[in-house]
């Protein structure tokens, strides 16, 4: 049995390919709407809550789990210290997939900071609209730091995150609920039809959008923010899908 940690698209494609080839795949994402978004794709068991490392063993243990495929967002950090520290643990199998990211940091209109700390401790010596598309899980560290009336969120079209936004004090006018990634064009045509000055962006490498989220901000004069990924010693890591299943079928194959 293979336990796939998803919540990306990576994520969705390593348990096709796993389901496809004939293993036994549990699936889990943080989000009912992950879950949704894999059995679409393929009848494995989902499990939609997040897990912490006690959450994981007992999982292992029960479900006799003999390998883990870490395959969450690139900042999804204490999911993956949790998966590997459960691993070690019971003395499983741990496989890190991540997606390529991309080197911003001589890239003219691209300020790029170590954690969000920072971010905002820059954003607050600025003026004009602050575009937010670093998903919902720390917009209350920007609505608790700048002036509301600056930002507006991109984020996912569900009940529980626009009921967040609301509840941080956002406007319906500053919530832009829709599911990326989105080309160079449309974001071209978000920043200039909200009068966005600042666009605030993880690397999440090509497949999540970042550089059409760049390239339209550069060409558009929008000044771009962006969080660099954090520092997280891997074992076993990868960025090609197709040598996670290498791995596996060497070692796990009957």
């Amino acid at each position: 049995m293979i336990l796939v940690l998803s919540g990306t698209s990576d994520g969705r494609k390593i348990i096709e390919l796993l389901f496809q080839k004939g293993y036994d795949v549990i699936a889990s994402t943080a989000t009912k709407y992950g879950g949704i978004l894999i059995e679409s794709d393929c009848n494995v068991e989902v499990i939609s809550e997040k897990m912490e490392q006690d959450d994981m063993e007992k999982l292992i243990r029960k479900r006799k789990i003999e390998c883990i495929v870490d395959a969450t967002h690139p900042y999804a950090e204490k999911v993956s210290v949790n998966a590997m520290a459960a691993c070690k643990s019971t003395g499983i199998k741990y496989l890190r997939y991540e997606r390529k990211g991309n080197s911003y940091e001589k890239t003219d209109g691209v300020s790029c900071f170590p954690d969000y700390d920072k971010a905002i401790s820059y954003l607050k010596g600025t003026k004009g609209n602050i575009l937010l598309t670093v998903g919902s899980n720390n917009l209350q560290l920007f609505t608790s730091s700048l002036e509301i009336d600056r930002l507006y969120a991109r984020v996912l079209p569900t009940y529980s995150v626009i009921k967040k936004c609301e509840d941080l004090r956002l406007l319906p006018k500053q919530i832009v609920a829709a599911q990326g990634p989105f080309t160079k064009e449309f974001n071209k045509a978000m920043y200039n039809n909200y009068n966005i000055k600042y666009m605030v962006t993880k690397d999440s490498g090509d497949e999540g959008g970042t550089e059409e989220k760049i390239k339209g901000a550069i060409e558009t004069g929008v000044n771009v923010v962006l969080i660099k990924r954090p520092k997280i010693n891997y074992i076993n890591l990868y960025d090609n899908i197709y040598d996670i299943i290498k791995v596996i079928d060497k070692d796990l194959k009957k």
